[in-house]
């Protein structure tokens, strides 16, 4: 079965495919040279490069060529164009077009260069009118298995970009990239929707890579596209990523030609921000940082850095590089400073991640067990975690530990009587056995026993199955396949367990006796008695 269920050559070599997936449906771009394919994207969640969409849909391409050329005669459409007069012919594109969006994107494609030698025809105009018209549904765009969303007059225009390319007329090629720049911004911020991960990224990218290879081949000058991105750069309608495009432009442009010019536009940028601590602030002396770096200057570049330790990134970078160096006193003041300079009530019982673990690695240089047990502490109040566990007992001796231990324990049972995974992993990590049973025992469940059965099937074996059985008697109330495929991964534990084997049987016997209108039941485990007892 063909699952192809469009096939369209939206311009000379560049195809366009809709393919029904196994997750959806998938739009397939294609670039051939008339035989092979030059370049390709599937919107397909497959790892593979290329996935299998790709061969298949180049194989529908050339059978589409190879039939239009074997045709032998004349087709009936061309010849009954080519007798419909110039008036009546120009009256019916008018006519059609005027109702029919993706015809009349065909006609302004093919004829539009023509006619700018005769009027004022703007590419921003007509991709402006192509772009209102698109019909942008948000229930499609935050449905689950909804695609990239696909804009068709972008990838007309940017095709027809290419081509112009291709055919040495950078100077159209240039218009329709900054066209579809500007148009596609202003459509994005209208329809207040943000793009990422929803539209295309090519939509964005692509007509910055024409400009620049306009520029590599000499047909734009630095000048005129500095002037070009900055004139535009400081415009509302651009996201941070489009404004990050053109910083990347302007860098490149000002390496050798005005690198003033350039620190100067980010310092503007920076100074018209209110929040020096956001995001788009950290962006801005980055892209400084780089700059500088890239032209040698590694002093002005680490002053930035340490100017900016209000930008959380910035600390961490001076406060690794501190504790290498062996400057605890140095770095203990920077971590501190940030810690008091947050709200208490934005973290959670004082607990600030990096920053601690950087206190608790200068803790562990200096041998300072105090701090070594006052940072490592925080990091297992809310839950176990084995290193920081091992760090916290290190801190005590044999006799101070055996009560300590009971406090940690009692701290994370806080008087609920539901399980807690916490009390159960101390019991593994001491080697409790008997006490680990005591408490699977009464917080008896599938999923936990099959989590820790492990830990208390050597030493205690019999009362290990005997868990096993009860807890899976109970889970046998329900139905369903999915429960009967779940009993059976019980059914392989309890087969590593010695004396396991022997249970199971019984428990199969006994389950096919008691429920025997359970007809998926008694088909998965007679499949899993066949192949495993």
């Amino acid at each position: 079965m063909n699952k192809i269920i469009e096939l369209q050559e939206t311009s000379p070599n560049f195809w366009k495919a809709r393919y029904r997936g196994n997750y959806g449906t998938y739009t397939i771009k294609i670039e051939t040279d008339g035989r092979n394919t030059r370049n390709f994207s599937c919107s397909c969640p497959s790892d593979y490069y290329p996935c299998k969409h790709i061969p298949i849909v180049q194989e529908s391409i050339n059978e589409r060529i190879h039939r239009n050329k074997v045709k032998p005669e004349k087709p009936v459409f061309e010849s009954v164009v080519r007798g419909i007069s110039l008036h009546d012919l120009q009256e019916f594109v008018i006519r059609f077009g005027l109702h029919n969006t993706s015809f009349q994107q065909a006609v302004l494609l093919e004829f539009t260069p023509q006619q700018k030698q005769h009027g004022n025809i703007d590419y921003s105009e007509i991709i402006r009118c192509a772009l209102e018209d698109i019909d942008f549904d948000m229930d499609d765009i935050y449905d689950y298995h909804y695609d990239s969303f696909e804009i068709d007059v972008l990838d007309q225009w940017l095709n027809k970009a290419r081509e112009y390319i291709e055919q040495d007329n950078w100077k159209e090629a240039i218009l329709i990239a900054k066209a579809c720049l500007e148009e596609y911004a202003e459509w994005t911020r209208r329809i207040d929707v943000d793009p990422d991960g929803y539209i295309s990224e090519e939509y964005l990218y692509e007509p910055f890579d024409i400009l620049e290879k306009a520029y590599e081949a000499g047909c734009l000058t630095a000048e005129g596209l500095l002037a070009y991105c900055k004139k535009e750069i400081g415009k509302n309608k651009y996201d941070s990523v489009t404004q990050d495009l053109f910083n990347d432009l302007v860098m490149n442009l000002t390496q050798d030609t005005d690198p003033e010019a350039y620190i100067s536009m980010q310092d503007r940028l920076f100074s018209s921000l209110s929040d020096k601590n956001s995001y788009e602030a950290k962006q801005i002396l980055e892209r400084k940082i780089d700059f500088y770096k890239q032209r040698g200057d590694a002093q002005t570049a680490r002053r930035i850095l340490e100017e900016n330790l209000q930008i959380e990134d910035f600390r961490q970078i001076i406060v690794k590089e501190m504790i290498a160096d062996n400057k605890y006193k140095e770095a203990k003041r920077l971590i501190n400073e940030y810690i008091q300079s947050k709200d208490t009530n934005n973290s959670f019982n004082g607990y600030h991640s990096c920053w601690d673990e950087y206190l608790l690695e200068i803790a562990r240089k200096e041998s300072n067990t105090k701090e070594i047990r006052r940072i490592s502490r925080k990091f297992i109040d809310r839950a176990f975690h084995l290193t920081y566990y091992r760090l916290y007992k290190s801190t005590f001796s044999e006799d101070e530990w055996a009560t300590e231990n009971e406090k940690l324990i009692k701290h994370y049972q806080k008087g609920n009587n539901w399980f807690i995974s916490s009390i159960a992993d101390i019991f593994v990590e001491e080697k409790q056995t008997a006490r680990l049973l005591a408490y699977l025992t009464k917080h008896l469940r599938c999923n936990i026993l099959e989590q820790y059965y492990k830990h208390i099937a050597d030493e205690f074996p019999e009362e290990t199955v005997a868990l096993f059985k009860q807890a899976v008697d109970e889970y046998m109330r329900n139905t369903g396949r999915d429960v009967y495929e779940n009993s059976v991964k019980h059914f392989e534990s309890m087969l590593k367990i010695n004396g396991g084997e022997k249970v199971v049987r019984q428990m199969i016997d006994d389950y096919k006796s008691r429920y025997k209108t359970r007809k998926a039941m008694i088909e998965v485990f007679t499949r899993f008695s066949k192949s495993r007892l």
